[in-house]
C-alpha cells in the first residue's frame, strides 16, 4: 500500500488530488491542513474511505509536520500547503516568507525518517 501525504489537501488542488488517490483503494492518504483557507467540504469522505485520515494541523510548526511524517512513513509527499491569492498575498506577505519554512520542515523531516 502507498502512503501518501497531502499538505494543503483541503484548498482547491490539494483537495482534488487527495479524492482521486483516496479513490484508489491500494493508497493510504493523510492530508495535514490548518484550514486557514482551506475547507472541510473539499476534503474526502472519511466514512467512505478507510484508507484516508484528516489531520488539522501546519507544515509551518515542525512539530506538526515531524510527528505526522515520523508516524507514517510516507512513500509520497504532495506539499500543497501555502498562503494563497494575490490579495492574502498582498495583504500578509510575511505569511508568505513562513511558507518557505514549510517546505524546509517537509523536507527535512522526510530527511530523518531515512
Amino acid at each position: 500500500m502507498n502512503r501518501i501525504l497531502v499538505t494543503g489537501g483541503a484548498g482547491n488542488v490539494g483537495g482534488s488530488l487527495a479524492k482521486k488517490l483516496t479513490a484508489n483503494p491500494d493508497n493510504f492518504v493523510v492530508v495535514l491542513d490548518n484550514l486557514s483557507t482551506g475547507h472541510i467540504s473539499k476534503l474526502p469522505d472519511a466514512a467512505q474511505y478507510p484508507n484516508f485520515k484528516f489531520i488539522k494541523g501546519n507544515v509551518n510548526s515542525l512539530t506538526d509536520i515531524s510527528s505526522v511524517i515520523l508516524r507514517y512513513g510516507f512513500d509520497y509527499i504532495f506539499h500543497y500547503a501555502a498562503v494563497v491569492g494575490v490579495k492574502r498575498t498582498l495583504e500578509n506577505p510575511a505569511k508568505v516568507l513562513t511558507d518557505i519554512q514549510g517546505i524546509k520542515n517537509v523536507l527535512g523531516s522526510q530527511e530523518h525518517r531515512r
